[in-house]
């Protein structure tokens, strides 16, 4: 006996741009900020490493109880992301 399912591609895909398009409206404010700051058009993918070294640099300076050997992780995680923040920053020009 064979049991047919129908599946709605469509819906799956129309979930998954909403919701990219909800991520891109929210983030807009985020990208103008830094724009300004910088004063500078800054495009998305900019944005994203500027927030991704934010966040490096908040695990590096704001633990209070925190392993040596994590801080390690995080201070390199904090490099890494700065050199490709720069690099994203740089290649704009």
């Amino acid at each position: 006996m064979t049991i047919s399912m129908r599946v709605n591609e469509g819906s799956a895909f129309s979930l998954v741009s909403k919701a990219v398009e909800t991520l891109n409206h929210s983030v807009e404010p985020v990208r103008k900020y830094y724009s300004d700051v910088l004063e500078r058009p800054i495009d998305r993918r900019q944005m994203w490493h500027l927030l991704h070294a934010q966040v490096a640099f908040m695990m590096v300076a704001f633990p209070v109880e925190c392993p040596l050997l994590l801080r390690a992780v995080f201070a390199a995680w904090f490099v890494v992301s700065v050199k490709m923040c720069r690099q994203a920053l740089r290649s704009d020009k």
